[in-house]
């Protein structure tokens, strides 16, 4: 039966033709089928073939099928899981979740980032980044440190907190986000992939909507569209988004979030007690971990007006220094220090308060081997 692979399998699908398949996906078919693995039922065989396609298809990297080389070289010494059907040439064995070497769990986890990406920009647009670095800012921001509740829990997305004032503006947000959160699920389901969390929705949206906000604006300053083009997408700042993250049933306490109303010295002290574990401060104690600079680049972006919320906090010496030096890297073709500082800050946002399942959207995997003797 055809399937999804992992990037570690596409070494050997190249080099054997016989297709892999997730061991919750032979349930899914008829038994003769899936005993066989050798076609797709009508219910799967179109989508698997997609996914198939997508990571075994020309735009596979060099590195990608080194990696998979390398993870099954050793898969004779390493897979001690169930034998299955023996056809006298090869012998099919049931990798668990405990099994999975690191290259593995590593692309499984890597399938449902760029499945989630592909469906994300289906939906987003780059007018929807504020509003996505909102959505998570709201998440994370309930987080209290000495309770440690609140968090990146993805809480933000249950009716009890979508109803709550500063979160009115999430809704329309929030119904793409569900479009793409369907579609993501259906089709991980199918291999056995767990459905994806909302929390890690949340943040990997803001991923995709800033990014292409990013590139639209080098893109929009380039004599040509193409040299746009390149400098986007060969000088682009490293956004890492780390994923597992647990969702809350539980909506978060509220009060916690400064509202639109708030003066600048009411944000000033809720982003400085913000996750920081040392609120006295004092020599030689490290600085909160949305201090002045991180402060500056997160809040004025998640408005709705991040433009007028610079000009605002610019009025405050507190804050003056790092509009004029975001200014200049902003000015700039790259935009480096700028993205670089943001990407940084916003991982450490993502984070805040979050609990992670280290399991998350692994699942098993049946393989094919030929017999050593």
């Amino acid at each position: 039966m055809r399937s999804e692979t992992t990037k570690l399998q596409v070494g050997w699908l190249k080099t054997s033709r016989s297709l892999l398949v997730p061991e919750s996906l032979r349930g899914a078919c008829p038994p003769a089928e899936s005993t066989v693995c050798r076609t797709a039922c009508s219910a799967h065989r179109s989508q698997a073939e997609e996914e198939i396609k997508r990571w075994t298809g020309a735009d596979s990297s060099r590195r990608q099928l080194m990696l998979a080389g390398a993870a099954f070289a050793l898969a004779p010494v390493v897979l001690p899981g169930l034998a299955l059907a023996d056809d006298g040439k090869t012998v099919r064995t049931v990798l668990g979740v405990n099994n999975l070497s690191t290259f593995q769990r590593r692309a499984q986890k890597q399938q449902i980032k760029d499945r989630a990406a592909r469906e994300l920009k289906k939906v987003l647009t780059p007018g929807d980044a504020n509003l996505a670095l909102r959505l998570v800012f709201n998440d994370a921001g309930t987080y209290d440190v000495a309770t440690d509740t609140g968090g990146v829990d993805g809480s933000v997305f249950l009716d009890e907190e979508l109803k709550r004032p500063e979160n009115q503006i999430l809704k329309p947000l929030v119904a793409k986000l569900a479009k793409a959160k369907k579609a993501i699920d259906e089709q991980g389901a199918v291999f056995g992939q767990g459905p994806i969390s909302w929390a890690d929705l949340g943040c990997l949206a803001v991923r995709e909507a800033t990014m292409a906000e990013w590139r639209k604006i080098k893109i929009s300053r380039a004599p040509v569209v193409s040299g746009g083009e390149t400098i986007a997408d060969a000088f682009g700042s490293p956004f890492e988004v780390a994923l597992g993250r647990i969702d809350s049933g539980v909506p978060s306490p509220a009060g916690r979030i400064p509202g639109d109303d708030a003066s600048l010295d009411e944000i000033h002290a809720y982003l400085t007690a913000l996750g920081n574990k040392n609120p006295e401060g004092g020599f030689g104690k490290p600085k909160p971990p949305f201090w002045e600079r991180p402060s500056f680049v997160l809040w004025t972006a998640a408005q709705a007006d991040p433009e007028a919320a610079e000009q605002r906090f610019s009025a405050d010496p507190r804050y003056a220094g790092y509009k004029k030096k975001y200014d200049m890297s902003r000015r700039t073709v790259t935009r480096s220090e700028y993205e670089v500082d943001f990407a940084e800050y916003f991982y450490k946002l993502a984070n805040l308060g979050a609990k992670f399942d280290k399991d998350a959207y692994l699942y098993s995997t049946v393989i094919q081997l030929p017999k050593l003797s």
